[in-house]
């Protein structure tokens, strides 16, 4: 059977639900907002792995799906007496929760029937990449099969990086190129590809939100070091965006300023996570300097 490429529109949304329940052959539905307390306490079965899930929960503060003709949504398989036993995000982005490879594909098969355009897919390995196969697309630009999804539930031991603390929003100009060259470094290609308001709309959220973390340079004001913590739950804080400035990388930098960065995340939540690129081996050795443990796989689908 031929592969088929990522879809670039999106047609009505009117026969949603048939639609969904002819591709996962009758187990998926899309999720109502009276099923708000049944996925957040699916998510609570890891809230290291679900974070980024359940931030979006929160923030979208139901389980409904949007508005739109092409709306973002939750997918659901249930467990019987309210409880759900599967769930998966289909928004800008994919992420399954909870779902083993099977259910992973019945919810590949819904996204390649609702012909959104979407970024990426990420989540629990097994299952990012069961549910990429059944949606066909041949258009992914990079499959990353093997991202350790690292934790910490203690302060590290190692000194953290003096001067490293939380941006305010008169350092937007300082922090913007920096926040550009480590999203061009890791993923390939610009963010403002994407829409330059959008992405400077983000930088400044993280920023007001107390989730943005630097350290600057005495002498030019430039970004020596910078972290995000890109979800913040009540469990769990997960970092993402950490970057070295490169003519300071190689001296040391990354293990300290993680350090500084756990102790910060430590007084928001009881945990810090994060996932890195397994072939990234300095970022894996930097992390488990500061005391990162691994507790699971990642896998990200790129487009």
């Amino acid at each position: 059977m031929p592969r088929l490429r990522v879809p670039r529109w999106s047609p009505s949304a009117d026969g949603l639900t048939g639609r969904i329940d002819d591709a996962g052959d009758g187990e998926v539905r899309v999720l109502e907002p009276s099923d708000t307390p049944a996925l957040r306490r699916l998510l609570a079965r890891d809230p290291v792995s679900g974070v980024s899930v359940a931030a979006l929960l929160a923030s979208r503060g139901t389980a409904g799906p949007g508005r739109g003709r092409s709306p973002a949504m939750f997918l659901g398989i249930d467990a019987g007496d309210g409880e759900l036993d599967a769930a998966c995000w289909v928004g800008s982005n994919i992420n399954p929760v909870e779902a083993d490879a099977r259910q992973a594909a019945l919810f590949g098969q819904c996204a390649a029937r609702l012909r959104r355009r979407v970024s990426s897919i990420y989540g629990p390995a097994d299952a990012v990449l069961s549910l990429f196969e059944a949606t066909e697309w041949v258009t992914a630009r990079e499959v990353r099969e093997s991202q350790p999804l690292m934790v910490m539930d203690r302060r590290p031991e190692i000194d953290p990086l003096p001067g490293v603390r939380l941006s305010v929003p008169e350092e937007f100009g300082v922090l913007e190129p920096a926040c550009a060259a480590m999203f061009t470094e890791e993923l390939g290609f610009s963010p403002y590809t994407q829409g330059v308001s959008q992405y400077h709309d983000r930088i400044r959220t993280l920023i007001a939100g107390g989730h943005s973390l630097i350290r600057t340079d005495p002498s030019t004001g430039e970004v020596v070091f910078k972290a995000e913590f890109g979800a913040v739950t009540p469990d769990v804080v997960q970092v993402q965006g950490v970057w070295v400035r490169p003519r300071d990388r190689g001296r040391g930098l990354a293990a300290p300023g993680m350090a500084a960065v756990v102790r910060h995340g430590l007084s928001l939540a009881p945990t810090v996570s994060l996932y890195v690129n397994s072939f990234n081996e300095s970022a894996v050795r930097a992390y488990r300097r500061v005391g990162f443990e691994q507790v699971g796989t990642f896998a990200t689908v790129l487009f």
